[in-house]
C-alpha cells in the first residue's frame, strides 16, 4: 500500500535525547515510540517536533515525514530505574514552545492527531490548529514539572478543563496521577473516553460514565521506557479501525507488553505478531 493510501497518524510533541550512563544518547519521546507503532501497523506517521539544528532522526525512522520546528535545544532526559522499576527522571536542556501557526497546513486534517507533549512545549491553544477525524492526547508532558536541578516531579494539569472536552480520547498511566483514582475519575467525567494504563494489571477504560478493565498479557520486561507511548498509539489505531473499545484496549495491552520485552523504540511488534497472540490467547470479553 502506498503512502497516499495509508491513513495518516500525526504526532505533535518534542523528540528527546535520552542520555545513557556512558553519556551517549538515543532518540526517544512519544513521537519516536508511537511513530514506530504506526508504521508497524500499516499507517503513515507524520511528526511535528521542535528540535535543535543538529537533530537527525534515527536511521530506522529517517524515511518518515518529519517537520522540525527550529529550537535552540532538543529536550534531553535521563531516566534511571531502581530494582523495583521505579524511575527517577531529570530534564535539561528543554526545547522552546510550539505555536499553533507552526503546524503545517497539510498536517491539520490527519486521520489521527496525537497530542503528545513531554515538557510543557505547548498548551490548550494548540487545539486551534486541528480539524481531525480523531483527536487524542497523552498528557504526561502537561503534568511534568522540574526544579532548578532538572529533577522531574508530578505537577497539576492546569489546562485539563480546556483540553479534555475537546478530545476523543485521553490516555494516561496510573503513575501520572500518583495512584489517585479520584483524579482519573474526575478527568474521565470531562471527556468522552479516558484510558488508564496499569502496567502488568492491564488498563481501565472509562467511556460515557461506564468503565471496564482489559486484562494484560504477561511479560518479561527488558526495557520499560516508552510502554505508555506504544500503548497509546496501538489503542488509537485499533479504535479508529474497529470502533470497539474492548478490542482496542486488548490490542494495545498486548502490543505494549511485547514492546517492553525488547530494547528501544524498535522493540514495537509487527501487527501480525499481535494478531497471532490475540488469536491464540482469547480472553473473555468484559465490555466495549
Amino acid at each position: 500500500m502506498t503512502d497516499n493510501h495509508r491513513p495518516t497518524y500525526l504526532l505533535v510533541g518534542t523528540v528527546t535525547k535520552d542520555l545513557h550512563p556512558d553519556q551517549s544518547f538515543s532518540i526517544g519521546g512519544t513521537v519516536t515510540y508511537a511513530s514506530v507503532v504506526a508504521q508497524n501497523m500499516g499507517w503513515r506517521p507524520v511528526i511535528v517536533t521542535p528540535a535543535a539544528a543538529d537533530f537527525e532522526p534515527p536511521d530506522y525512522l529517517s524515511h518518515l515525514d518529519w517537520h522540525v520546528v527550529p529550537s535552540p535545544h532538543t529536550t534531553t532526559f535521563r531516566n534511571e530505574y531502581d530494582r523495583h522499576g521505579h524511575r527517577q527522571q531529570t530534564i535539561g536542556p528543554v526545547t522552546r514552545p510550539i505555536r499553533p501557526d507552526e503546524i503545517p497546513p497539510q498536517c491539520r486534517r490527519a486521520t489521527v492527531v496525537h497530542l503528545c507533549p513531554l515538557a510543557q512545549e505547548y498548551g490548550p491553544d494548540i487545539l486551534s490548529a486541528f480539524d481531525s477525524q480523531m483527536l487524542v492526547a497523552t498528557p504526561q508532558g502537561w503534568l511534568r514539572q522540574w526544579d532548578a536541578n532538572g529533577l522531574v516531579s508530578l505537577g497539576d494539569w492546569r489546562g485539563a478543563a480546556e483540553i479534555l472536552p475537546r478530545l476523543d480520547a485521553g490516555i494516561i498511566s496510573i503513575e501520572d496521577v500518583d495512584g489517585n483514582w479520584a483524579i482519573a475519575e474526575r478527568w474521565a467525567a470531562q471527556t468522552t473516553t479516558l484510558i488508564v494504563t496499569m502496567g502488568d494489571r492491564g488498563c481501565t477504560v472509562f467511556h460515557r460514565g461506564q468503565r471496564f478493565v482489559a486484562p494484560p498479557r504477561p511479560a518479561q520486561p527488558v526495557d520499560p521506557t516508552g510502554a505508555g507511548d506504544v500503548f497509546a498509539a496501538a489503542f488509537t489505531i485499533r479504535y479508529v479501525e474497529t470502533g470497539d473499545l474492548w478490542l482496542a484496549a486488548r490490542f494495545a495491552n498486548v502490543t505494549a507488553s511485547m514492546s517492553i520485552e525488547r530494547p528501544g523504540p524498535q522493540g514495537s511488534p509487527l501487527r501480525h505478531e499481535v494478531d497471532t497472540y490475540l488469536l491464540e490467547n482469547p480472553v473473555e470479553r468484559v465490555s466495549g
